[in-house]
């Protein structure tokens, strides 16, 4: 079975990139805070690179930023429940979630592109 209509529209609203599915996986499995620069290294990207994909999910509803630190807070008892079937089904279908986040780049790329073609008509 593939994954469930709610987790792709979760995944396609939420989850930007893998590095950001990656980042709120390992703020997940602790309920301690995680310093940015330990996440960072966790993630091999740059301490400044983990403070935007934190950023990023705090935007979302999914994380806290504080101060050095970020912690994983989603915003609702909804966010949090698609955060832990995200959680099982990543270990499950790796290959079908990853290539749902970059179908789901490609997507929006595509119509950033597609918006500033001319047209035959123009």
């Amino acid at each position: 079975m593939g994954i469930s209509p709610d987790l792709r529209r979760f995944v396609v609203a939420k989850i930007p990139s893998v590095s950001h599915l990656e980042a709120l996986l390992l703020l997940r499995s602790t309920s301690a805070q995680w310093p940015i620069a330990q996440l960072g290294a966790r993630l091999y990207v740059s301490d400044q690179q983990a403070t935007r994909l934190v950023d990023d999910l705090q935007a979302r509803g999914l994380a806290l930023h504080v101060g050095d630190n970020a912690l994983y807070e989603p915003r609702s008892e909804g966010l949090a429940r698609a955060v832990d079937e995200l959680a099982m089904a990543y270990g499950r279908k790796l290959v079908e979630i990853t290539q749902l986040i970059h179908s789901a780049n490609e997507t929006k790329a595509r119509r950033f592109a597609d918006a500033f073609r001319y047209r035959k008509d123009d």
